[in-house]
């Protein structure tokens, strides 16, 4: 087995995967590490990607789809931000990570928090999400961390799609 590198922007993608995708990651790989990326070089990024390369270990790049008009155009974006990345290896999130974390939220739990569960998550953005934060919560962190809380990947691959194709392309799970 070899370590699994996995590159997320920031905190709030830190905190999603520890809690809900480095435990099945660690099943298949054995080892995972989180590199938050957002706040490196390029070249810094450039330097890492190498280095997994020579020590043989995978990676995936994990990046909100933002503005890009399609999964297929930020993996473009990503590609030319680090000349290193493999196209395989780049995993974009529809729309932003706010919406893997209310695709698996308890149905319970966002009903008692106000918020109507959705159907499907593929459209929430960090403003969206930001709105949804009951005013009770003195930060959004605090809500974010709740919906992880009896968080299901049964019901977050059924809401989103990007998150389906994370779990069966770099988990092995097929939902």
């Amino acid at each position: 087995m070899t370590r699994l590198n996995v590159l997320v922007e920031g905190s709030d993608d830190v905190r999603f995967f520890e809690r809900v995708l480095v435990p099945l990651l660690k099943e298949r790989y054995g080892a995972v590490r989180l590199v938050p990326y957002a706040c490196l070089r390029r070249t810094a990024v450039d330097n890492l990607l190498r280095g997994f390369a020579r020590l043989g270990e995978a990676y995936v790049i994990v990046a909100d789809i933002d503005t890009a008009p399609s999964v297929r155009a930020k993996k473009r974006v990503v590609l030319a931000r680090f000349a290193e990345a493999e196209p395989g290896a780049i995993a974009v999130v529809v729309m932003e990570i706010e919406s893997w974390y209310l695709a698996g939220a308890d149905d319970g739990f966002l009903a008692g928090s106000g918020v109507l569960p959705l159907s499907s998550t593929d459209e929430v953005t960090k403003e969206a999400f930001n709105a949804l934060v009951p005013r009770r919560y003195v930060s959004r962190v605090g809500f974010m961390l709740d919906l992880l809380d009896g968080y299901s990947l049964d019901r977050g691959t059924e809401r989103n799609r990007s998150l389906g194709f994370f779990l069966s392309r770099f988990a092995g799970i097929h939902k």
